[in-house]
């Protein structure tokens, strides 16, 4: 059988109506392309199995597959499901909370075929107003934890190059991009090989793009391609920030892990004490009378967290 130009791959869990939404606005341009859409459901406890399978026999012409997996293995699984489906020449990875504007797979694709060495590719993402958000990032390092725990501008403007996110003001090339929408060139798979299960969510995208770059795959942002996401609608982790709220196992575990990875065991110890003098040095504000920077709550002993946590919802579907 031939190899297709392109897979698109929606992973749901728990979000059928998003998920069918987002393959909606990218299946036009999918069948134009002579690709397809590969939606993966990561063992949801609602009726998604249902929704999405009901959905598929409403396009019974349209290149579409509907997997269902028996475990909810996390993102990278559930992924590399999707891209074990079949062989293709590109691969996208699409939030199930995303909505693709007309032409940004072409856009991904020109750039791909225009530039050889380009391994993974994001475009431009716009949150919920159309703004662009935050998807390029540096390269997250034990001391990043310190920068981003002090919340001291001072801090953010010495020590630039250890700020993970790369604003839409500086021309940095990023050491990593959001999978919240990536066309990954199927020699990257090859060469890197699959989504690393052992992070059950987060973290894994700036993992996958660093063990590319070594084997000298870059990755860039293609502003031509737009993508509008829904951030925390999928997950509810971004959300769960943004308020203070206590951030989830897995999360702690998925960072554990990759400070593991990249810098070892006294990389991961570095990380977490680097993380509470930062927090110690955010408090000093009390001395000038301003009330610290709030965090996500419990986060000083969470960040102890062990690698190996086992998520909560990993459950089998019944």
């Amino acid at each position: 059988m031939a190899r297709s130009p392109l897979h698109v791959i929606i992973l749901n869990y728990g979000t059928p109506d998003l998920a069918i939404a987002s393959a909606q606005s990218v299946l036009p341009e999918i069948e134009k392309i002579g690709g397809r859409l590969i939606l993966v459901d990561n063992a949801s406890p609602d009726n998604s199995a249902a929704k999405l399978t009901n959905w598929r026999n409403e396009h019974p012409n349209a290149p579409v597959k509907v997997i269902m997996s028996a475990v909810n293995g996390g993102f990278a699984a559930g992924n590399n499901l999707g891209i074990k489906a079949g062989e293709a020449d590109f691969y996208v990875l699409l939030n199930s909370d995303t909505l693709v504007e007309p032409g940004a797979l072409s856009a991904l694709l020109a750039a791909m075929k225009e530039r050889p060495k380009l391994g993974l590719a994001g475009p431009l993402i716009l949150d919920e107003n159309g703004a662009p958000a935050v998807s390029r990032f540096r390269k997250r390092t034990p001391f990043s934890e310190f920068v981003e725990a002090t919340g001291l501008d001072f801090f953010y403007s010495r020590f630039r190059e250890h700020v993970v996110p790369i604003f839409e003001d500086e021309a940095d090339a990023p050491d990593w991009i959001s999978f919240a929408c990536v066309m990954i060139r199927r020699q990257v798979i090859d060469d890197v090989g699959l989504l690393d299960e052992n992070y059950f969510m987060y973290f894994e995208d700036s993992a996958y793009c660093l063990k590319a770059a070594e084997k000298g795959w870059r990755g860039a942002r293609i502003d031509e391609a737009r993508v509008r996401h829904f951030e925390a609608k999928s997950s509810g982790v971004e959300d769960a920030a943004a308020t203070h709220r206590r951030l989830p196992r897995y999360y702690y575990a998925a960072r554990a892990r990759y400070f593991l990875d990249h810098f070892g065991r006294a990389g991961l110890l570095a990380a977490n004490l680097f993380w509470l003098l930062g927090r110690a040095v955010n408090y000093a504000r009390l001395l000038t009378f301003r009330a610290p920077k709030k965090t996500a709550k419990n986060r000083a002993l969470d960040i102890w967290t062990g690698p190996d946590a086992t998520p909560p919802d990993m459950v089998n579907r019944p």
